[in-house]
């Protein structure tokens, strides 16, 4: 069983306005946790990446895919905050007028500052200090930061609309699903997506571009840099294309045919009772 597309947006508003009223610390705490569900997922994506030959090619990606949705799914199921998905429900509720424009600021600032803190312990802890990410996997973890910096600020721009479109989708068909093995295969599909197409996320460059720098492959200026359009370009996707399509097919749409029906029937009411 699963929620209709219309009942799901108003799903994802009562999700969103609950998210935007959430405690500092509630908020601070689920960030976290989000930050290194994705952290460690990226630990998991190079660890498997790098240890195979590279005569395998594209096969090393589709591999690498496969493993870092389950940091998604976890945040998903035992809880946690991420920007890009509240890039889709809080701002949902924002256009429902629930919640305030104040609001929706601060949670996209809490919540992606939280997401940083997550994300880049996990680089600095369990991928640098402890030694996970050194030695053999050093080399591809230079070589996936250097991928994600390598755009210029408009392809990473585009790059991560396209991210936060097939993100977002598997964030709303969690919501969606009423079951445990559907909400995960619900958010799977998309996530591995994203990672097979190489689209950019900024929770997840949060940690792939600070263990490149820790290992040497990148810059604070580059991820800096990276941050600003990747973040922008997943509010676009997850926030004004999903969110803002799926608002406008639901709740304007059919508010307005509603409306023009009312107005269709009040004439001929009006007859019949003159009659």
């Amino acid at each position: 069983m699963s929620l209709a597309p219309k009942d799901l947006v108003d799903e994802a508003i009562k999700r969103g306005k609950a998210k935007a009223e959430y405690s500092l610390l509630t908020t601070a705490v689920l960030a976290i946790m989000a930050g290194i569900f994705i952290g460690i997922a990226g630990v998991a994506m190079i660890r498997t990446m790098g240890s195979m030959p590279a005569e395998w090619g594209t096969l090393v990606n589709l591999l690498g895919a496969l493993m870092f949705p389950f940091g998604l799914i976890c945040l998903l199921l035992v809880g946690g905050e991420l920007v890009t998905g509240n890039m889709l429900a809080v701002t949902m509720a924002f256009y429902a007028k629930a919640i305030s424009f104040k609001q929706w600021v601060r949670n996209m600032f809490l919540v992606t500052i939280f997401n940083f803190v997550g994300a880049a312990g996990v680089a600095v802890f369990f991928g640098y200090f402890s030694g996970t990410l050194q030695g053999a996997f050093v080399e591809r973890t230079i070589a996936v930061a250097a991928g994600r910096v390598a755009d210029a600020p408009l392809q990473a721009f585009l790059s991560g609309i396209a991210c936060n479109i097939l993100v977002c989708t598997g964030v709303y068909m969690n919501m969606a699903a009423k079951d445990f093995i559907g909400k995960i295969v619900g958010t799977f599909l998309p996530v591995a997506g994203f990672v097979i197409a190489g689209y950019q996320h900024v929770v997840a460059n949060m940690f792939l571009i600070v263990a490149g720098i820790l290992a040497g492959g990148a810059t604070w200026e580059q991820f800096a840099t990276n941050m600003l359009f990747v973040w922008l370009g997943n509010l676009v996707g997850g926030g004004v294309i999903l969110a803002g399509s799926y608002f406008l097919a639901f709740k304007v749409g059919m508010k307005q045919t509603t409306t023009t029906a009312a107005v269709k029937q009040e004439p001929a009411s009006g007859i019949l009772e003159h009659k």
